[in-house]
């Protein structure tokens, strides 16, 4: 006598740079599959607030079977410290915008409403980084600060992959010459934009252009985009330009081949 299992129906979307979203019926993910075999990425949806620790340990809960006990999180300040996971296991907060992870005792996890959650991974020496990426930590180096933090690891630049999150897109990233000046050849005319202008003397930021290159520029070549704009996939993420100050949050989570998961 066999038992009947449930028909659900399931619905997956693809958002470029081996990103997709995806809901069975009972809880949605993003869910990314640019990183070596047995890596993976982890994002909420916009159906799950981040930003409330119960929202959030519920959906690890469900998609990842307990390992909300092992995610390590920082306080994060658009500024350049990578921490190792193993120094986060005291539950202690810290200040950085990066965490890296060799155990499986240790799952990085990075907020994120427009910035880009940008993942690190060299397979061979099995080591993980993930870090928060917004315009100031990447003018300020949070980029080369993850890689210094990989090969501090064992890991080594050219043999790592590294896979950039949703964020808010050029369409979207209107910026004033006191930033574009600091992203030269990473700018688009105003004409780029979709959103109505804030300002005559704006133009759009190229965000991923610019960790790519600073991810080229500390030698690692191979690199993945999603594609999904933060701010106009308001039925997917979240986004801070849409949503506003203490608005909701994504989570990114970086899951290690050894955590069985």
């Amino acid at each position: 006598m066999s038992s009947a299992v449930p028909n659900r129906s399931v619905v997956r979307e693809d958002l470029g740079g081996g990103f997709h979203f995806v809901a069975d019926g009972t809880s949605e993910a993003i869910i990314g599959s640019g990183l070596p075999d047995g890596y993976e990425m982890w994002l909420t949806p916009a159906s799950v607030n981040a930003r409330n620790r119960a929202e959030l340990a519920a959906w690890v809960e469900h998609r990842a079977h307990g390992a909300d006990a092992r995610l390590r999180g920082v306080d994060q300040v658009h500024g350049t410290i990578v921490l190792d996971g193993a120094e986060l296991r005291d539950g202690r907060r810290r200040e950085a915008d990066g965490v890296s992870a060799s155990s499986a005792d240790d799952i990085p996890v990075v907020m994120a409403a427009d910035c880009a959650p940008v993942w690190l991974a060299d397979v061979f020496a099995r080591v993980f980084v993930l870090v928060h990426a917004g315009w100031r930590g990447v003018r300020r180096g949070i980029i080369e600060a993850g890689v210094r933090s990989l090969t501090s690891h064992g890991g080594r630049p050219e043999c790592a992959v590294a896979a950039i999150g949703p964020h808010l897109q050029a369409c979207c990233f209107e910026v004033g010459p006191e930033v574009a000046e600091q992203f030269p050849g990473f700018t688009q005319p105003a004409s780029t934009l979709v959103v109505e202008r804030h300002r005559s003397d704006s133009v759009a930021l190229d965000l991923a252009a610019s960790i790519a290159a600073a991810l080229h520029g500390a030698g690692v070549h191979t690199i993945s985009i999603c594609e999904a704009c933060t701010r106009c996939r308001a039925d997917l993420l979240h986004s801070y330009r849409r949503n506003g100050k203490g608005g909701p949050l994504m989570a990114a989570l970086a899951l290690l081949p050894q955590a069985g998961l």
